[in-house]
């Protein structure tokens, strides 16, 4: 076995014995009476036991034989495979296919060098002898998921990452995009968006490649001797303005359901018709503009080596600071003498997706939902990304499985889906839950979501801070293989310097200090990453307030979106024992089991208050530097009701904490009656959901938590309190009008709620 370490620390993991720290060793878990913790702790270590690292080498083996993209045939033999298991393990499980819009190559991409000389630029990823998947010719060429159709020549311009920023320094520098080939390289945002910025400034079209600096060679030998990425290794992925919101574009007011009214379509170009009376009719009906919500211009994504090529053929000014990547030559930012000409071809199409949706069912609340998800579909085989996730859920699924049928009753119904069509913009998700999405708002209690499970061994987790104990105490109950520790210790140790200088929690600004007093810091105080897009919880915390978590595993991951995705890297370099892959299903055992058993759902929101002062100061900071910079500051346009934010913040730590502390007496005494169980569940459900703004965010209505959402220009990364957080980030005091009070009524409004929760827990 490669890298097997003999040690006795691994051969527990090996032979699938449990690792489940569970007796004696740490607090209560919460939510349980006394009378229901043993019975419920000797379950969850017999679950445990199940996940082995053999197992989820063959679950991932299967999965990864062949490329299977959304809505092709191989994507629906996963779903089946899916299916099949889940029904064999004791699940109700069924495949609910959609019809959406997506596109695929009609024909291979080209690109040329057409000046200073002519040359044709390779852009098929090389086959490598040791790695026969590698070598599948049932991959799909170098693409954009949502990308556009055509021809495009023209100068060359490098704009670094392709960010709003980067822009403004070529402007600076005098350099005009305007009627140029965009040459950046991926990170720092999501794709779609440097898509978007560069047709905003009239570029004929995008090249995006990845740079050795990011995950390249600088970083580390390259596959197959490393982990990293070749010189022709292509990042495939979705270019959808995913931060104006997600799902099957030609449907946005609504799932893509029979008789669903569907936008037009240009089946050679894209989407939706090029025609300007099309346009302008669509433009019309939607309220929306075509060029702000959809790609214009053709865009494709290229390695490094093709990318050396024409930078190395750049002239014009010398890089800004920070710009030069780990290509072997001096960056310079055009334009030209460079010209290329690109080409791109793709049909769009109505195609099947497949989700498959399975439940186990609740004894005592079966219309209280705890959720786990996981996307199935991959750009090519999808080894890290989604197969390891879906391996690792799979582990989970069968252990549930078997606990049920050795009589383990979750109080809750467990769903588990398993999703299709993520990678394009999260569309079988974001379908699914529009579609459901009375359901999901009466029953859903909490969303696990899972993506990428395995890269490394380096635990990453995400999530509302209401289920931070929740995780924190599932953590201290698996231990790390490698280290021996509880997971809790090894992620709080990698995090606390990270925490102590990203999390002040002050609340202490002239804006609205009240007796000229700083409050003092609170100390070190754990924090989940806030989530923003990128992944399936999206639908559930953004558009309809599900609490959700994202927790997987990551390491040295430099094939991203690859034909290099797969098996034999995954065997070779991500977890070559597949104890990571054991691990997280034990860990994702622990926080479902927990979640779905519980007497009260294991929630409490001191967490969430803490995480709120944590925002509330970050913007305080952000708009401080903000006025600093400016020559001439004006008056604080908008800004005075962040007093009252402040005020609503700390109101709602006071209710918090009321409620925390009520829960934490309910959780010391047995014999509640379960009426009161019933009323205290529905109640905590519903807190989350007080978050929930009607009219959404200003321009992107779909986003409607307070709290979180991905920023307007990030795509992926959050945005904390979005609807103050845009009008600072992009210095429109217009927006702080109404996002300042609309953000201070929604915090109100859950404390509201909390205070609902509080007076059912008071009761006998």
């Amino acid at each position: 076995m490669p890298g097997f370490r003999r040690s006795a620390l691994l051969l527990p993991l090996l032979l699938g014995l449990p690792t489940s720290r569970l007796h004696g060793e740490e607090p209560p878990p919460l939510g349980f009476a006394p009378a229901s913790r043993a019975a419920h702790l000797e379950a969850e270590r017999r679950a445990a036991a199940v996940p082995t690292p053999n197992s989820a080498r063959n679950w991932l083996r299967t999965l990864t034989a062949e490329p299977h993209p959304a809505a092709t045939a191989a994507d629906e033999r996963t779903a089946k495979f899916v299916r099949d298991k889940l029904q064999e393990w004791g699940w109700k499980a069924e495949i609910v296919p959609y019809e959406v819009l997506l596109n695929q190559p009609s024909a291979p991409p080209t690109l040329g060098i057409d000046r200073p000389e002519g040359m044709d630029l390779d852009l098929e990823e090389k086959p490598i002898a040791a790695d026969k998947d590698s070598a599948n010719s049932a991959a799909l060429p170098a693409f954009h998921g949502f990308g556009v159709s055509g021809t495009a020549s023209g100068q060359v311009v490098y704009a670094n990452y392709g960010r709003p920023e980067d822009f403004k320094a070529l402007e600076d520098l005098g350099i005009d995009v305007r009627d140029k080939i965009v040459l950046c390289r991926y990170g720092g945002l999501f794709r779609g968006l440097k898509v978007l910025n560069a047709q905003k400034r009239g570029a004929r079209g995008i090249l995006i490649y990845s740079d050795p600096g990011d995950d390249g060679y600088a970083k580390g030998d390259v596959y197959p001797d490393g982990p990293f990425r070749p010189e022709s290794a292509v990042q495939r992925g979705s270019v959808q303005f995913l931060s104006l919101g997600p799902g099957d574009p030609s449907t946005p007011n609504g799932p893509s359901i029979a008789g669903a009214p569907r936008l037009p379509i240009d089946a050679r170009f894209g989407f939706p018709l090029q025609e300007a009376d099309a346009v302008a009719d669509w433009e019309a009906k939607t309220k929306l503009k075509r060029a702000e919500y959809f790609a214009t211009i053709p865009s494709l994504p290229i390695g490094y080596g093709s990318a050396n090529e024409i930078l190395s053929r750049l002239a014009g000014p010398g890089v800004p600071n920070g710009w030069q990547g780990g290509l072997p030559l001096s960056y310079h930012v055009g334009a030209g003498p460079a010209e290329v000409t690109m080409t791109v071809s793709n049909e769009y199409k109505v195609r099947t997706i497949w989700n498959v949706i399975a439940t186990l069912p609740g004894a005592v609340e079966p219309d209280r939902w705890v959720m786990l998800g996981n996307h199935r579909d991959a750009w090519v085989h999808g080894a890290v990304d989604p197969g390891s996730g879906t391996a690792a859920t799979l582990e989970v699924c069968r252990a549930l499985g078997k606990a049920v049928k050795d009589g383990w009753k979750p109080r809750r119904t467990i769903v588990y889906a398993s999703w299709d069509a993520e990678e394009y913009g999260l569309i079988g998700s974001t379908e699914w839950a529009e579609q459901f999405a009375a359901d999901v708002d009466r029953k859903a209690a909490l969303m696990l979501n899972v993506d990428s499970a395995v890269s490394g061994a380096e635990l990453d987790m995400g999530g509302v801070p209401s289920l931070r104990d929740l995780v924190l105490e599932s953590a201290a109950a698996v231990t790390d293989p490698r280290s021996g520790k509880a997971l809790r210790d090894v992620w709080t140790d990698s995090k606390r310097s990270g925490w102590v200088a990203s999390s002040p929690l002050l609340l202490a600004d002239p804006f609205w200090a009240r007796d000229g007093k700083a409050p003092a810091p609170l100390g070190f105080i754990p924090q989940m990453a806030p989530l923003g897009s990128g992944s399936d919880y999206t639908a559930f915390l953004d558009h309809l307030g599900v609490p959700s978590l994202d927790v997987g595993f990551s390491g040295r991951y430099g094939v991203y979106h690859s034909n290099y995705d797969d098996f034999a890297w995954m065997e070779k370099f991500g977890d070559p024992e597949f104890l990571t892959h054991a691990t997280a299903a034990r860990l994702y055992i622990a926080i479902v089991m927990r979640a779905a058993g519980a007497d009260v759902l294991p929630f409490r929101f001191t967490p969430y208050a803490d995480a709120l002062r944590s925002y509330v100061d970050e913007l305080r900071m952000l708009r401080a530097r903000q006025v600093r910079k400016a020559s001439a500051p004006a008056a604080d346009e908008g800004f005075e009701g962040l007093a009252a934010l402040a005020d609503s913040v700390l109101a709602f730590d006071v209710d918090a904490r009321k409620l925390d502390d009520a829960l934490n007496a309910l959780g010391r005494q047995d014999g509640s009656r379960p009426e009161k169980l019933e009323a205290l569940n529905a109640a905590l459900t519903r807190i989350e959901r007080a978050f929930l703004m009607p009219d959404g965010l200003a321009g992107r209505s779909w986003f409607k938590h307070a709290v979180y959402a991905p920023g307007l220009t990030t795509g992926y990364a959050c945005w904390p309190l979005p609807a103050v957080r845009e009008g600072i980030e992009t210095d429109r005091p217009e927006l702080l009008k109404t996002g300042v009070p609309a953000t201070t009524q929604a915090i109100a409004r859950a404390a509201a709620a909390i205070r609902a929760a509080a007076a059912v827990a008071a009761q006998p």
